[in-house]
């Protein structure tokens, strides 16, 4: 199996839980806005993105897969915040687009974090 497709797997289920329930959790109580900032979000992007380059080199691929990875995952919080908060729940178009751009770099970059942490581990 691709090395790409086993390191992606939880991390995009993961995401997709995390960013589902973000979602309802805002529709039901937009208040929530407030408190769920970017220092709120940033270490689980920098996480998920780092488990995601991590487990891709761990499935048998290379630093670029990894970085690919979070790249591909860094695709979710984009498509979170243009087609939940943006058009579904009417929020402004200048935070909608900040807040994908911050997604999708956090995830790229705990994807670079994990990558390069794993490449650089002494096999055993």
């Amino acid at each position: 199996m691709n090395p790409l497709v086993r390191g992606l797997t939880w991390p995009i289920v993961s995401l997709l839980l995390i960013g589902g329930t973000h979602f309802v959790a805002e529709a039901l109580r937009p208040e929530l806005a407030t408190v769920i900032v970017p220092t709120a979000v940033m270490p689980i992007y920098l996480a998920v993105g780092a488990w995601a380059g991590y487990r891709t080199i761990g499935a048998g691929g290379t630093y670029v897969h990894g970085v690919v990875a979070g790249l591909i995952l860094g695709l979710l919080p984009v498509v979170l915040q243009f087609v939940g908060f943006g058009m579904i729940l009417g929020r402004e178009s200048a935070i909608v687009t900040n807040a994908a751009i911050f997604g999708f770099l956090g995830i790229t970059w705990g994807g670079l974090l994990g990558s390069g942490f794993a490449v650089s581990r002494p096999s055993s």
